[in-house]
């Protein structure tokens, strides 16, 4: 895309928002006293925790539902259901839970539930995402109602950061129908849920902690940056996480009634590949560097993204504890990029005409500055010889493709990666969808043996070596072509006072919130 283009769809849509949003700003109905209205860029497809992967869905999900710890915007743990815990010893954990806990349908809130939600989830039969992460407890005893002692069958260093997984009720009549009348024992219920449009929560009058000063909460999926930024302008939204289009942050940090905040995030944006790709061209490593070295990530960070992300070297960002950025990284560079490519059997049989190498498929969502940054990646790979077929897709069918591995290239971001042992579950070869994040198929013997070692040891300097060897690893393979980390942004109302933005991206922080109208 040249910069003359990308200017003028900028005006276009400066103009769209300002001339729009005054037409329409003397219609507004006055904004209820006791709602907050906030905007998703997606559609939140399962509010069941012990299923749900996609990004909106995960983001809601801790104002509903708690776990026997909670995980801090430090990265560290603290108490949740449980009141306190301890570690016995490397195989057996004791949880004791708070006094007098309820579900939001009034039953108490007991160790069997807990025991109840683990054997669920590391029954490999109900095929959760996250079964690998307690298929290493032998034994859940509940010696009263309060107590939980779970005993492994090897180490597992991770351990007590999964017991922030989201407990269920026992003894549920459907347990795979959960989603459909969810009940949890957050500071939030779920009011109604219609797919891909609403999510209604309600206050819990009888929450542990006492109920959200927020009675209500609506989040609303609008997908299109127009008509979310100018619903935002309206006054009709009071608060945008993570979606607000980068050409706008400026026109909205001035705008009166509305407050921006910014900070470096963890949000991780990469090009995937399918390593099973049955044309055999991106499972070529050669293939793989030569787009990661045609691919300018800075034009795009500066000319889309307005300077709003850092590049990215591999899935833990800076701030992370175990990061290794001492890596091998893809400067843009089309001449090695071209070299590669020849070594790699393809070469350029018309020179810089116009018929291309290959051509790759491209998967991308709907979302308009992904279909943007995917307009400016094919320009910068056509110049190197690879045509990309892009195709948009709504999220959930897009979603669903790429679990499946009907893909041969994507974008997507993760979001909120804070546990280091996510390296496990997005890069094992044994964590391949529906189990796992393993999309692309990647398998390395080497990686494995690393990302086991790495959870059967406590000892946090020799867990970071192994992290580090790790991403070097990774790097080297160009498992994925590292993009870039997305800065957090915020745009909210004046009168919303606590929010504070978390690293894992979601909407913890409402329950403590206050709304001024």
């Amino acid at each position: 895309m040249t910069k003359k283009r990308f200017d003028l769809r900028l005006c276009l849509a400066v103009i769209a928002l300002l001339l729009v949003g005054s037409l329409l700003a003397c219609g507004s109905e006055p904004p209820p006293a006791d709602t907050l209205r906030v905007a998703l860029d997606g559609n939140p497809t399962d509010l069941d925790p012990r299923y749900a992967t996609d990004a909106n869905s995960t983001r809601i999900i801790p104002l509903v539902y708690e776990g026997l710890l909670t995980d801090l915007p430090s990265g560290e743990l603290a108490p949740a259901l449980a009141e306190r815990f301890e570690v016995v010893d490397p195989l057996t954990y004791r949880f004791v839970l708070r006094a007098g806990l309820r579900w939001q349908d009034g039953r108490p809130l007991t160790s069997a539930d807990v025991a109840a939600t683990f054997r669920f989830l590391a029954d490999p039969a109900n095929k959760c995402p996250s079964q690998d992460d307690y298929a290493r407890i032998a034994v859940i005893e509940t010696p009263d109602e309060r107590t939980v002692v779970v005993r492994l069958r090897e180490p597992f260093s991770p351990f007590l950061m999964k017991m922030t997984r989201a407990i269920v009720p026992a003894n549920l009549p459907d347990p795979h129908a959960f989603a459909a009348q969810p009940i949890g024992s957050g500071p939030y219920r779920l009011a109604s849920f219609d797919r891909g449009r609403r999510v209604v929560l309600e206050a819990w009058p009888e929450y542990r902690g006492g109920p959200p000063p927020i009675r209500r909460v609506v989040f609303d999926v609008i997908a299109n940056d127009t008509s979310r930024m100018l619903r935002l302008k309206k006054g009709e939204i009071d608060l945008v996480v993570n979606a607000v289009p980068p050409y706008a942050v400026r026109f909205f940090a001035r705008l009166p009634g509305l407050r921006l905040l910014r900070q470096p995030g963890v949000n991780y944006s990469y090009l995937g590949f399918n390593f099973a790709d049955p044309h055999g061209l991106v499972s070529d490593a050669r293939v793989r560097r030569a787009i990661a070295h045609a691919i300018d990530r800075r034009q795009i960070i500066k000319a889309v993204l307005f300077d709003m992300a850092q590049p990215a070297t591999g899935l833990l960002a800076p701030s992370n504890w175990a990061y290794d950025g001492a890596v091998r990284t893809y400067a843009y560079d089309p001449a090695l990029a071209k070299r590669l490519l020849d070594e790699a059997g393809h070469p350029d049989s018309d020179g810089d005409g116009p018929l291309p190498r290959f051509t790759l498929s491209y998967k991308t969502s709907t979302n308009k500055l992904r279909m943007r940054i995917a307009e400016v990646m094919a320009e910068q790979l056509a110049r190197v010889g690879i045509r990309l077929e892009r195709r948009s897709l709504e999220w959930g069918a897009f979603f669903a493709d790429i679990k499946s591995g009907n893909f041969q290239t994507y974008t997507l971001t993760w979001v909120g990666v804070t546990d280091p042992d996510q390296l496990y579950y997005v890069f094992h070869s044994s964590m391949r969808p529906p189990t796992g994040g393993n999309r692309g198929r990647y398998a390395n013997a080497q990686v494995d043996r690393w990302l086991e070692d790495a959870r059967r040891t406590f000892d946090r300097a020799e867990r970071q070596r192994l992290y580090g060897l790790v991403q070097k690893q990774l790097a080297e393979d160009c498992a994925y072509v590292s993009l870039w980390w997305t800065d957090d942004v915020v745009a909210l109302t004046d009168g919303l006072d606590g929010f504070v933005i978390n690293p894992l991206g979601d909407f913890r922080s409402l329950a403590a919130a206050r709304l001024r109208r």
